[in-house]
C-alpha cells in the first residue's frame, strides 16, 4: 500500500438531485422493517449501510462521466469503491413507523458532490492503486454482509408468519450486524488517507482499534491499522499488524509490501527485499513491490537492479511517478547521467504536478549541467509547492550563487540554514561570499 519516494539529492554544488453551482445533492431514502428474532438495532445498521451503499451508486453516475474515469476503462465495482473514497453519505434522518402488519423505520442519506474537485479527487485515487484495491474489498465485504442480512430478513418472515422467533437466528443478526459496524469504522479510518498515509494517524488507530474488536479475523483492518502506527513511526508495533494480517491472509501482498517498507525504516533491508520477493511472487504484476524493492536496492548500492525493477515498475503501471522520480535519482546521484534523469523527473512532473521533490531534484541535475537559470525555475516551483523546503532554498541560493548573484544567492543560503539545510551557506561562506 507504501510506495517508497526515495530521499533527496545532495547538491554537491434517476434519482432525487438539487442543483447549486457545483454542487449536486443525491439523496436516497431505505424503508426498513423488523420484527421477530431481528431488533431495532440490528434492522437500524442494516438500513444505514444499505441506504449509504445505495446512495453511493447513484453518485457514481457523476464519477462515470469522468474523462479520467472513462480513460481508465473502471469495472461497475471500481466505481462504487472511487464513491466510497472521495465521497462521503450522512444519514440526515431515521424515522419510526409502525402499521397494522409491522412494525418499521424511515433512512434518509444525502451524498454531497463537488464536481468542481471531483475529478482531481477521483485522479489521485486512482493512482493510489493498493488503497483502491482495498476500498473494493470493504465494499465486497459489506455487500456478502447485506446479503446475508436479507437472507436472514427472509427467513425471519417465514417464522414471523408463524407467530415464532428463534435464539440462533437472532445471534445471526447480530454477527451481521458487528461485521456491518466493523466495516464502518474501517470506512471512516480510510475517510483519513491521503496521499498514501494517515492525516490522523491516531484517531485512524482509535477507529479501526473498533473494527478489530468487532471482527478480530479483519486482516484489511490489522493492515491499516499497521499503517497508521508506521505513520507515527511506531515501526515496530505496525509490524506486528503486519504480521497478524499476513497470518489471517497468507497470501495478503499488499501486507508483505508494507511489512518490507517498515523493515527498510529500521535498517533491515534484506528481510525487507525478502518481503518485497514474497509480494511478488504472489502477485507477479504489483508495480508498487519493485518500485520499493529499487529502493532498497539503491540504498544497498546495487544501482542496476534498482534500475530493473524501477524499469518493470513503469512498464506494469506507466502513470506510476514513484518509479520515475526513483530511477531520475539513480541516473543522476549514481550513475552521472542527468539528462536521463531530467527526463524521469520530467515525466514524474507531468504525471504527479505537485511533486514538489521532483522539480528540486531536476534542479539539482540541471545545476549539475550549468544551466543555473532552469534550476533556479525549478526551485521556484518546488518553494511555491511547499513553502518551507529547506532544500528549494538551499539548491536556489546555490545555483545564484554559480550565477554571480551573490546577494541573492547568500539571502536563499540563509533562509535555508534557518530551516534547517546549511550546506549552500556553509560552502558560500569559505568562499567568503557570505557572513
Amino acid at each position: 500500500m507504501k510506495t517508497i519516494l526515495a530521499t533527496f539529492l545532495i547538491l554537491l554544488l434517476l434519482l432525487p438531485v438539487s442543483t447549486f453551482g457545483e454542487i449536486q445533492t443525491v439523496t436516497h431514502t431505505v424503508k426498513q422493517s423488523f420484527g421477530g428474532s431481528q431488533s431495532p438495532d440490528d434492522a437500524r445498521i442494516s438500513a444505514v449501510a444499505k441506504a449509504e451503499r445505495e446512495a453511493l451508486e447513484m453518485a457514481g453516475t457523476y464519477i462515470e462521466s469522468l474523462t479520467v474515469v472513462k480513460n481508465s476503462h473502471v469495472d461497475k465495482d471500481e466505481i462504487l469503491a472511487l464513491a466510497a473514497g472521495v465521497l462521503t453519505a450522512e444519514v440526515v434522518s431515521q424515522k419510526n413507523y409502525h402499521t397494522e402488519d409491522a412494525f418499521g423505520m424511515d433512512v434518509v442519506v444525502k451524498v454531497v458532490v463537488d464536481t468542481s474537485v471531483l475529478e482531481e479527487r477521483v485522479k489521485k485515487l486512482l493512482q493510489d492503486k493498493s488503497h483502491l484495491t482495498q476500498l473494493k474489498e470493504a465494499q465486497k465485504r459489506e455487500k456478502e454482509l447485506l446479503q446475508k442480512v436479507a437472507q436472514l430478513e427472509e427467513e425471519n418472515r417465514k417464522l414471523m408468519a408463524k407467530k415464532q422467533s428463534t435464539q440462533e437466528l437472532k445471534k445471526k443478526f447480530q454477527q451481521a450486524s458487528r461485521g456491518l459496524t466493523a466495516v464502518d469504522w474501517f470506512n471512516q479510518a480510510g475517510k483519513l488517507w491521503n496521499e498514501e498515509k494517515y492525516t490522523n494517524p491516531k484517531k485512524a488507530i482509535e477507529y479501526l482499534d473498533h473494527a478489530i474488536k468487532l471482527q478480530p479475523d479483519y486482516a484489511d483492518a490489522q493492515n491499516n491499522r499497521g499503517l497508521a502506527y508506521s505513520d507515527l513511526g511506531q515501526y515496530q508495533r505496525a509490524i506486528e499488524d503486519y504480521n497478524e494480517a499476513i497470518r489471517l491472509k497468507p497470501d495478503y501482498a499488499i501486507a508483505y509490501i508494507n511489512r518490507g517498507t517498515d523493515y527498510n525504516d529500521l535498517g533491515q533491508h534484506q528481510r525487507a527485499i525478502e518481503d518485497f520477493n514474497e509480494a511478488i511472487c504472489l502477485k507477479p504484476d504489483f508495480a508498487t513491490a519493485y518500485n520499493n524493492r529499487g529502493t532498497t536496492y539503491t540504498t544497498l548500492g546495487q544501482n542496476l537492479r534498482a534500475i530493473e525493477d524501477f524499469n518493470k515498475a513503469i512498464r506494469l503501471q506507466p502513470d506510476d511517478a514513484a518509479a520515475y522520480y526513483n530511477r531520475g535519482l539513480v541516473y543522476c546521484k549514481d550513475l552521472n547521467q542527468c539528462q536521463r534523469a531530467i527526463e524521469d523527473f520530467t515525466e514524474a512532473i507531468r504525471l504527479k504536478p505537485d511533486l514538489a521533490d521532483a522539480y528540486i531534484n531536476r534542479g539539482t541535475a540541471y545545476t549539475y549541467l550549468d544551466q543555473y537559470q532552469r534550476a533556479i525555475e525549478d526551485s521556484n516551483e518546488a518553494i511555491r509547492l511547499k513553502p518551507d523546503f529547506a532544500m528549494a532554498y538551499d539548491n536556489r541560493g546555490n545555483a545564484y550563487l554559480l550565477q554571480g548573484k551573490i546577494n541573492l544567492g547568500c539571502r536563499d543560503a540563509q533562509k535555508a540554514c534557518a530551516l534547517g539545510i546549511c550546506k549552500a551557506l556553509e560552502w558560500a561562506k569559505s568562499k567568503g561570499y557570505c557572513r
